[in-house]
């Protein structure tokens, strides 16, 4: 395999996707989880001595004496060795003891566990979420939307529960480890069969389960794209669906895609159960097996009541974190390909922030403000993923307080001059500045002096002033601007009449509120800020003539008070422009149009 394309370590990738405090919080977290291991053998290993004082405390008590450090502890608490119930009774309580504190711990481990990845999950799920919206609009254009979603609904969930799945798999490694140290020092042939007998099963599990989960995960990914796809696509269409009576051809699509995501749900289900019942099944028979043939061998069932018991203690938590670990290795291999594709997100987002950081400190110039004019200078472009030039050596000017028309064929460029204006897309060749200034050498500031009214004008299902006022903090919002911006766009009458005023809610879309209206709610978005520049990009093309007009009556209204930029597909629409311009064949001319 290449290098270049060679994929990244596990553990490189996981470094990659955390910041340094977040590295420094791991680390607190594995010498944490190193004495959850350490307090876990200790409850294990205290159960020996106690189950040696009540078998045989003869042998407890000489081993006290023999140990002069034992002796004198046992001297200064005043505990007589001779003693057997006296021995036991201060080991039970020295045993309650030690699970206390180890269950304690181990609680409070697993809440600093569940907080860091908590946070952190939120933390990469809003640093994608700004990541995507940085990122330059031509990137957008032609964006899987339904994949898009899927990284923040279930890629990063996903890859943070690989992290868990790690910190665990460590922490039942940890355990497991010592305690079958423990165990080497009761048992050692027993011990280290079982060792073997563990660590072949760990390898097949490794070598067999390991690469079909990794394939079920990637299958996931896809199917469940698939799924978001056509419930974005039904809800998004929803009246054509239903005008067209085509519900049934989405709910199948949809169940179809959800069937796939069943059955991948269910093998991973069953694999991921079938190391936990193949080690359990494998652990007993080897432990009774072994049992059945050290009886046979030695005719001797006595001999082996404490090392049985300390087993017996030792499976109830070996087994299990056995079984754990082996759970978490197949987790991992399950959610690696999430990783890796949030790994590969987040490499693009890195190369997208260094481009922005680079873009504002070459562009950190006086900010613009239009005294004179507008220019797109001899301007170039085609789309990045076609040759097709849209416009070549295009020039245009637009002076201040001027209304300017822009009209053309369908599919002639007018829309991607409005993106080109507004910064939106890049120019392959020439530049659009403000008095001379390109506007990149200092973008917000140009953004700051344009209002945008597209065709459809996006709402969202929250009150009339959160929409005019969208994207600004409650507390934030200038109540008077908004009702100066409703007469301007001669909405306010309208708005007084409701019962609920400014507080009322559109719908989804704006579905409550008419054509026109919703346009001039756009309209009112696009003013409250001020802007000296207003640009209508096929604004009311899609009004019937009447509403048209009426909406054109508050856009006229603004004629000699902003430079405005009007896009239209009807010649009236452009009828009280100062200069009309007309697109055509990748040129942007002046048009001598009578209306």
């Amino acid at each position: 395999m290449d290098k270049q394309n060679k994929k990244p370590s596990l553990l490189k990738e996981i470094a990659y996707i955390f910041d340094k405090k977040q590295k420094r919080t791991l680390v607190g977290l594995s010498i944490m989880i190193f004495f959850v291991g350490i307090l876990e053998t200790l409850g294990v290993s205290a159960i020996i001595p106690v189950v040696t004082a009540l078998l045989s405390p003869e042998t407890l008590a000489k081993y006290i004496e023999e140990i002069p450090f034992l002796g004198k502890m046992a001297d200064f608490f005043g505990i007589d060795v001779t003693k057997s119930g006296d021995i036991a009774i201060v080991l039970i309580g020295l045993l309650i003891t030690i699970y206390i504190v180890k269950n304690l711990f181990i609680l409070f481990t697993t809440y600093k566990q569940q907080n860091f990845i908590a946070m952190s999950r939120n933390l990469m799920i809003s640093r994608v979420m700004r990541e995507f919206l940085n990122r330059p609009y031509e990137d957008y254009l032609g964006a899987d939307i339904p994949t898009t979603f899927r990284i923040t609904d279930s890629d990063i969930p996903n890859t943070f529960a690989l992290v868990m799945g790690i910190l665990n798999l460590v922490s039942e490694a940890i355990i497991s480890f010592l305690i079958f140290l423990v165990l080497l020092l009761q048992d050692f042939v027993l011990t280290v069969f079982m060792i073997v007998v563990f660590g072949i099963m760990t390898l097949i599990i490794s070598k067999f389960f390991k690469p079909r989960l990794n394939k079920i995960g990637v299958d996931n990914m896809k199917t469940q794209s698939r799924i978001a796809k056509w419930r974005i696509q039904a809800i998004y269409g929803l009246k054509d669906v239903k005008v067209l009576n085509r519900e049934d051809f989405f709910i199948r699509n949809y169940y179809n895609s959800g069937v796939e995501g069943a059955k991948l749900a269910r093998n991973y289900a069953v694999l991921n159960n079938s190391p936990r019942l193949l080690i359990e099944t494998v652990f007993i028979v080897a432990v009774l097996g072994y049992v059945a043939v050290n009886i046979a061998t030695n005719g001797n069932t006595s001999a082996m009541i404490t090392t049985l018991s300390t087993f017996a203690v030792a499976a109830m938590r070996v087994l299990p974190s056995v079984n754990r670990i082996n759970t978490y290795m197949t987790e991992v291999a399950y959610h690696r390909p999430c990783l890796d594709f949030v790994y590969e997100n987040l490499q693009d987002g890195m190369k997208v922030d260094k481009e922005m950081a680079a873009l504002k400190a070459a562009g950190q110039e006086a900010p613009l403000k239009l005294n004179d004019k507008i220019e797109l200078n001899h301007i170039s472009f085609h789309y990045p993923d076609s040759q097709q030039m849209i416009f070549t050596d295009a020039h245009m000017e637009i002076k201040k307080g001027q209304s300017v028309g822009i009209m053309g064929p369908s599919g002639a460029g007018k829309s991607t001059i409005v993106d080109i204006l507004l910064g939106l897309l890049h120019a392959n060749e020439g530049e659009i500045t403000c008095d001379g200034t390109n506007i990149f050498k200092n973008y917000e500031s140009w953004l700051a002096q344009i209002g945008y009214i597209p065709q459809s004008i996006y709402l969202i299902d929250e009150s009339i002033r959160d929409n005019i006022a969208f994207g600004i903090d409650a507390d934030k919002v200038d109540e008077d601007r908004i009702w100066e911006v409703l007469k301007e766009a001669q909405l306010d009458e309208f708005i007084k009449s409701l019962p609920d005023g400014l507080d009322t809610t559109i719908g989804d879309r704006g579905v409550r509120l008419s054509g026109g209206q919703r346009q001039r709610i756009g309209i009112a978005r696009a003013l409250y800020n001020n802007p000296e520049i207003l640009v209508f990009d096929e604004a009311t093309s899609a009004l019937d003539n009447e509403t048209e007009a009426a909406v054109m009556e508050a856009i006229n209204s603004f004629h000699g008070k902003k430079t405005m930029v009007i896009i239209a597909h009807r010649l009236n629409t452009i009828a009280n422009c100062d200069v009309k311009y007309k697109v055509e064949n990748g040129k942007i001319t002046i048009a001598d149009i009578e209306v």
